[in-house]
């Protein structure tokens, strides 16, 4: 139900210059960041969380959603600039993104980039702002049982969307879950998994686990590839000449309507994906560029045309608001970026849930009109900024890994000025690199780690509920029932999907060896 005390409130606090001044930085850093190849989005927001800790809640949120619009924007620029995305997520960008820069039409690929992104990620918003509040009204319907059962639910979709191979998706689940019990009991106070350290009675804290794992993790990544490399093996950018000729055609506003129908395709498909947990905006802009060109083959897509540019970005940026959903209205991030959103949440005493709602009406109401105010300062940063943010994308990495790795070093240790966090960090960057290495996915391990604490306390207080009864106390309404048997189904299908691929895999390796066993044998 729509509160107007509080939205006025949260207009109070979110329309002053503080909130808009870290709004402001937070697109500006990000755009720049997303430009820069092998800075994703997560590493991005990973580097500004600690700074999160000394802000109030409508500037923390400022930057971190700022930086979030911003970076999904900013990896088209190196992508249409010099074929190399600053993200995954701007990876099918490259297709019609770079042959447009080829041909001279490097600006035009640009604008199309940006104004596909902001038009997709504000229609998206518009509907976290409606659904998101009837889903959480759902939510408080839930009972412990039903919670827990919810986010086991939510464990199996990321073991199941977050990579090729179930397992491995469980496996990084299940790493999260572990880290997350590290501690002190919530109930009896007593140490377990500690191995007798006296500093880890309070739990990992959250901060230096996310900058190891998505910032130190890649910056290490990208230290093994120069080690590797014989020299530096910059790409030149040969066509940036074109990106600033003032005699090439700039977008016109019948060209921008002309792609309705592939923004279309990717507001609805970035939506529904950016709802799932795991799968996040590469998935979403790859699907949305593959369905518009199978239902629009007219438009020629993959040949050097503004349509191919419009559908990737418009995937991929559409995922930016409805990531949020499962985290406000179950307390489950969507995504790496959300988990670390609600990350910034919790550094400000706040706690992801369905009774944000009720119990924090101006925050929920402050973060939506973030949302929206994001898209347009993205809109007039991205802009003013592309053009030269293409350039800075050149940024060569002997530069950019020794810089990253000691503000990871800073921002771990500034958040609580504990040295221990920074071994915390280091620790969880070489895991987070081995898992990159064997294709374990690191958003499944992240996430389960915030939901641990509320996995466990919901599981526990049914069980008490119930006096002990663990069936009768997680098994207890058909809404429990439907649950675990959906976590079942999802498990199941995966595995059995999964199955067929490497049959149909096997088989075609058959018939390739048979027809070459044939071709020999003439």
């Amino acid at each position: 139900m729509f509160q107007p005390d509080a939205f006025i409130e949260a207009l109070y606090l979110v329309l002053n210059w503080n909130t808009l001044m870290w709004l402001t930085i937070g697109v500006f850093v990000g755009v720049g960041l997303g430009a820069i190849p092998g800075l994703t989005t997560s590493t991005g927001v990973a580097l500004m969380l600690p700074l999160t800790f000394t802000l109030d809640i409508t500037g923390a949120l400022g930057l971190v959603i700022g930086l979030y619009k911003g970076a999904l924007f900013g990896g088209s620029i190196s992508a249409i600039s010099f074929a190399t995305p600053g993200a995954p997520d701007s990876a099918a960008t490259v297709f019609d993104g770079y042959r447009m820069t080829q041909k001279g039409q490097g600006r035009k690929a640009l604008l199309t980039s940006l104004y596909s992104s902001v038009t997709a990620d504000s229609l998206s918003d518009v509907l976290v702002i409606l659904i998101a509040p009837m889903m959480a009204l759902a939510a408080l319907q839930f009972g412990p049982a039903e919670r827990t059962w919810l986010m086991v639910v939510a464990i199996a979709l990321l073991g199941a969307l977050s990579g090729k191979h179930v397992a491995k998706g469980l496996f990084a689940a299940a790493i999260g879950l572990y880290i997350g019990t590290i501690g002190s009991d919530p109930m009896g106070g007593a140490s377990r998994n500690t191995f007798g350290l006296a500093w880890l009675r309070d739990g990992i804290s959250l901060v230096p686990l996310i900058i190891g794992l998505f910032a130190m993790s890649r910056m290490l990544e990208q230290a093994v590839e120069l080690i590797h490399e014989s020299r530096l093996g910059h790409k030149v950018e040969r066509k940036m000449n074109d990106l600033f000729s003032n005699k090439e055609d700039t977008l016109t506003f019948r060209e921008y309507l002309s792609n309705w129908r592939e923004m279309s395709i990717g507001l609805g498909v970035g939506s529904f994906v950016g709802m799932l947990p795991g799968l996040g905006a590469t998935v979403a802009s790859f699907l949305a560029y593959g369905i518009a060109k199978r239902l629009l083959p007219h438009k020629r897509l993959g040949t050097g045309v503004m349509g191919g540019v419009a559908a990737a970005e418009s995937g991929n940026n559409a995922t930016a608001g409805p990531t949020l959903v499962p985290l406000l209205a179950f307390g489950i991030p969507g995504s790496a970026t959300a988990a670390l959103i609600g990350g910034a949440l919790l550094l400000q005493g706040i706690t992801p849930s369905p009774r944000m709602f009720e119990l924090h009406a101006d925050v929920i109401y402050a973060l939506f009109t973030i949302l929206i105010l994001a898209n347009l300062f993205n809109l007039v940063i991205g802009r003013g900024f592309a053009f030269f943010y293409a350039k800075l994308g050149g940024l060569p990495k002997p530069v950019l890994v020794p810089t990253i790795m000691v503000l990871a070093v800073i921002g771990s240790f500034a958040t609580q000025g504990n040295p221990y966090d920074v071994g915390v960090m280091l620790f969880f960057g070489f895991v987070g690199f081995f898992m990159r290495r064997f294709g374990i996915p690191e958003a499944p391990l992240i996430i389960t780690f915030l939901i641990a604490p509320m996995l466990e306390e919901s599981m526990r207080r049914a069980v008490l509920i119930s006096g002990g009864d663990w069936l009768g106390g997680l098994l207890n309404s058909p809404l429990s029932l439907i649950l675990m048997g959906l976590a079942v189904l999802v498990l199941v299908l995966s595995y059995r999907m999964r199955f067929s691929e490497r049959l149909e895999a096997m088989a075609h390796e058959q018939d390739s060896q048979g027809a070459a066993d044939d071709d020999a044998t003439r």
